[in-house]
């Protein structure tokens, strides 16, 4: 193996995944409209590695094909819906994907995004793998994100990051 500049470029590039998806493959994905298998996979890892297997079972044409249609449709429960159809793609992993191509309009729905909004008083009637939660928290984080001028994303990862800081370490410990 000939370790090279590019080679290493190459591997530096996937220490800071969330860079990488963020600035890279989500605005590449779209403009041209879907995602390819292998950014597909690495968003899908990223969210959650535990169901590697079934990310894999769909072919390069079903994961274009799938995220083609979720894209260009104009409805948000049908978006996730075509996500879904994909095998290991529950609504938390399909929020993830809309998140890293559409940051502006989507965050990722999780336990710590859910406990962080119970925790703040702001919704304790939600879950995570409904359409009905997904759409409820989608309105949640918009409303917010409105409401203090700042893009979608960027209250996603407060709510994310507050949770760490509430449940266990915290950069202020250290």
């Amino acid at each position: 193996m000939k370790i090279n500049k590019q080679f290493i470029l190459k591997y530096s590039k996937l220490y800071d995944i969330e860079n990488l998806l963020f600035e890279e493959i989500g605005p590449i994905a779209r403009k041209r409209g879907y995602l390819k298998y292998d950014e597909f996979i690495k968003i899908c890892m990223w969210k959650t590695p535990r169901p590697k297997r079934l990310y894999q079972r769909n072919g390069p044409k079903k994961v274009e094909m799938q995220t083609k249609l979720a894209f260009s449709n104009p409805n948000e429960v049908g978006k996730i819906r075509c996500l879904t159809e994909l095998w290991g793609v529950y609504i938390p992993v399909a929020s993830a994907i809309l998140t890293v191509v559409f940051p502006e309009k989507y965050g990722i729905i999780d336990t710590k995004s859910i406990n962080s909004l119970k925790e703040l008083g702001i919704c304790t009637d939600i879950g995570k793998n409904s359409r009905k939660d997904w759409l409820k928290y989608l309105n949640v984080i918009r409303k917010i994100a409105k409401r203090n001028e700042l893009n979608v994303r960027i209250v996603d990862q407060f709510l994310f990051a507050f949770d760490r800081e509430k449940r266990s370490w915290s950069l202020n410990d250290v």
